[in-house]
């Protein structure tokens, strides 16, 4: 068996003690010595410009071949047909997917949610709002409070806002995911993956597309983009936007016997709304400047707005899954009693998408970017610059708090946050030298207050709680972050032989975070006609420092052009934080959460590019892993595992029989155990569970056909394993499939399509809400029509 392939195949036998060896020797001052060594090749090139000239190489994803404004002939763009990014990715030693322009439109993605469903070992978790959305990718995942463990970045500027993570796409070139640290390759930090999305750039070819899609539920979207040159080879503008509203999964109802109705008693309803409907607009403005052949520049302002109306939280206890248990346990325990279960059974089984509220909810965002990306091209290098402020304001979300039909509680949530970002580096000009280099320096400034209330309205509740004050009253949360960070960071990479590449990266990091926080009750007082205010808890403020310094490093072998093996060790980390809901100031820190992975991979593409196959496995040992926990229903915590492991691997292969064909399959596993977990809350054990909120497996798999007369099937298949929503395991959403497909016609100019997604409509799970029985579910059957046209 070929080297390579043994150190493949034992991956996952590799045990804690060699980890820690290897990354005891390997996370060092050298790491320095490495960070000057790289600096000193990027201001004194002459140190390797002699070097010879080798096969095009790229070190990184990021170090790709530079821009190159299309050829033109007649006003006509000309392009070849091979994607040449496609092979980069190929020679590339990481794991990542990619879709272009046209893949993204074969699988129907419009928003940053439809990505997951494409990509192995990446899910989304949808807390029931826009604004509460979390990555996860390899079970590195981002949870209230904490920094983004997998982060999105637009067009070179990364977003880490909920609102950045769970928004509409249009007018885009390409989508890209990394799985696995990219600490040592962007400029922000990111533990667990990287999502990168470019959009569609202008050149001197007017181009631009318009999307008309409507389905049921009374969906209407419109997605636009057009560029176009302004002076001939220098100045550009584009501009890009969409539309979008729909109604309500949902059904709110009111009528007798409701909620809790007996097992002889037919329900009667009365459908009153349709609460979690949803509606937004976003733009952009781009202008994209090259004055000569060495700088250009990329500005951009966006905006976004979304009412996205109630929660989308359903009674976990009432799925059709749990009430297909009981009802089989109780007949097995009573058999006498099965036909009166068999009939509570027959009332309910179509209230999955039931609520019974007495308050809706409304839930507004809105997102503002503006951005400025230059590129320098100097003798030997390119210097390039990122630099943008990022406004977010979420005001507010308000929900029923008791999922009753009695109006005792309303949750109530306001944040504004600004973050300033500037992101400076030098990379590799000469994409055929055998040496290429990246390193840079990254910082951020962001400002974050909120304030998060729980409004009490029963009136002798408010009494015993809140002496003086009246109902409704809010016990109210407020907060104020202010988290600085700045790092310096490299990866360079060098080929022997133009067959062995060695990588080597490192980051260091400060970051400097404060808090202030107070609790407060404010209401109605008779009194003071203009209210009254209780402090609950002293005020008090938290500062903390923290140090990262982190490293990776891969070998990969190309014995062959379309034949890559790699194996590389990695660190990664997620920043500290704290908990703005908590009135105890000993609970508020938590530590940061540092990951060491060791992984190895193959990929490969045979047969005149009609077969390719990619493949990964991985093995992760975590410290201080984050947790989330609910003290009571006013006040959530991050917990800090002491020690998390996990493993998997991931697949991605395509085979094309003949040219109007193709059949595609992608396949995730991971699997998370806590092996040190003492719940400080609960004061209970949770050694050996399973990591919640990481699904055990995922699996995609399509048909797809396309003619030269403009026929266009696909026909698609999606597989999600378990996932645990609680540290004891007791709560998980079980395993699923959905079935979607997709018929069109295209032309040159003009495009329709009819989709049908969820045709099983399947009833599952996508998140949870500790302490609630509250849970997140999916999309139903969905279906439509969809018309483009190219301008």
């Amino acid at each position: 068996m070929h080297p390579n392939l043994e150190i493949h195949s034992h991956i996952l036998a590799i045990r804690c003690p060699l980890l820690r060896t290897l990354f005891r020797h390997f996370h060092s001052k050298k790491n320095l010595l490495w960070l000057l060594f790289c600096f000193c090749f990027a201001v004194n090139p002459s140190l390797w410009s002699q070097t010879r000239e080798n096969v095009p190489k790229e070190s990184s994803p990021e170090n790709t071949t530079e821009p190159v404004k299309p050829k033109q002939e007649n006003g006509i763009r000309v392009t070849g047909k091979k994607d040449q990014r496609d092979r980069e990715i190929l020679r590339t030693p990481n794991s990542i997917s990619r879709l272009n322009e046209q893949e993204i439109q074969d699988a129907g993605i419009n928003r940053t949610n439809d990505i997951d469903k494409q990509v192995p070992n990446f899910s989304i978790i949808d807390s029931g709002s826009r604004n509460f959305t979390y990555f996860n990718i390899r079970g590195m995942r981002s949870i209230a409070f904490s920094e983004p463990a997998v982060g999105l970045i637009l067009d070179g500027i990364p977003l880490n806002d909920n609102v950045a993570l769970n928004t509409e796409l249009y007018g885009l070139e390409n989508i890209e995911v990394y799985r696995g640290s990219q600490a040592t390759l962007f400029g922000k930090n990111f533990q667990g993956g990287v999502v990168e999305i470019k959009t569609k750039k202008p050149t001197n070819v007017a181009e631009g597309k318009i999307t008309l899609d409507f389905g049921n539920y009374k969906k209407q979207e419109t997605s636009v983009y057009y560029n176009a040159p302004i002076i001939y080879d220098k100045l550009y503008f584009g501009i890009a936007g969409k539309t979008t509203e729909r109604e309500g999964y949902l059904s709110n109802v009111t009528g007798f016997y409701y909620p809790n109705n007996r097992p002889y008693e037919v329900p009667v309803e009365i459908y009153k709304t349709h609460p979690d409907g949803r509606k937004g607009r976003a733009g952009r403005f781009r202008l994209y400047y090259t004055p000569n052949e060495i700088f250009e520049a990329d500005l951009q302002v966006s905006a976004e707005s979304f009412d996205d109306g109630s929660l989308n939280l359903v009674n976990y206890l009432g799925a059709k899954s749990e009430r297909e248990k009981a009802l089989l346990q109780g007949c097995v325990v009573a058999p006498s009693n099965c036909s009166k279960l068999y009939g509570t059974y027959v009332n309910r089984v179509n209230g999955d998408r039931k609520v019974y509220w007495d308050y809706e909810g409304k839930s507004n965002v809105t997102g503002n970017t503006y951005s400025l990306a230059t590129t320098t091209k100097l003798p030997y290098t390119n210097l390039k610059t990122a630099s943008a402020i990022r406004k977010m304001d979420i005001d507010p979300i308000t929900a029923d708090a008791d999922f009753t039909k009695i109006d005792q509680n309303r949750s109530i949530y306001i944040e504004k946050a600004t973050t300033y970002l500037n992101d400076i580096y030098f990379e590799s000009k000469d994409k055929h030298n055998p040496l290429q280099f990246k390193v840079g320096i990254y910082s951020s400034n962001k400002v974050t207050n909120i304030d998060q209330a729980r409004e009490h309205r029963v009136q002798l509740y408010v009494i015993n709680d809140f002496p003086g004050l009246s109902a409704p009253t809010q016990e109210k949360n407020l907060s104020r972050l202010h988290d600085r960070n700045i790092s310096f960071y490299t990866h360079n990479s060098y080929t022997f032989f133009e067959k062995f590449t060695i990588t080597l990266g490192a980051r260091l990091e400060r970051q400097e975070s404060r808090l202030s926080h107070t609790e407060q009750a404010v209401g109605v007082s008779p009194l003071n006609p203009l209210g009254g205010t209780l402090v609950l808890s002293d005020p008090y403020t938290i500062n903390n420092r923290y140090n990262y310094n982190v490293s990776r490093m891969i070998f990969d072998y190309k014995p062959i052009e379309n034949l890559m093996f790699f194996i590389g060790v990695s660190r990664g980390y997620k920043n500290a934080g704290y908990s703005t809901v908590v009135n105890i100031p000993e609970r508020a820190s938590f530590k940061p959460e540092i990951n060491d992975t060791i992984e190895a991979g193959v990929k490969s593409e045979f047969f005149h590019g009609k077969f390719g196959l990619k493949y990964t496995q991985f093995y992760t040992e975590t410290k201080d892993f984050h947790v989330i926990r609910a003290i009571n229903l006013s006040q959530y915590v991050n917990l800090n595992a002491e020690m998390v492991t996990i493993r998997g691997y991931e697949l991605e292969t395509f085979l094309k029989p003949q040219k109007d064909t193709k059949l595609g399959l992608s396949a995730g596993y991971t699997e998370g155990i806590f092996n040190k977990f003492q719940d400080t809350v609960l004061n209970r054990n949770f050694d050996g569970k399973w990591v919640h909120f990481i699904p055990k497996y995922d699996i995609v798999s399509y048909l797809q056909y396309r003619n030269d007369l403009g026929i266009f099937f696909r026909g698609e298949f999606q597989a999600v394993g378990q996932m645990y929503f609680a540290a004891d395991n007791t709560v998980y959403s079980d395993p699923y499939y959905v079935l979607n497909t997709r018929v069109g016609y295209e032309t040159d100019k003009v495009s329709a399509y009819l989709y049908m997604n969820n045709i099983n409509n399947r009833y599952y799970f996508t998140s949870y809400i500790d302490g609630t029985f509250q849970a997140v579910p999916g999309a139903p059957q969905t279906y439509g029509f969809m018309l483009t046209y190219k301008i």
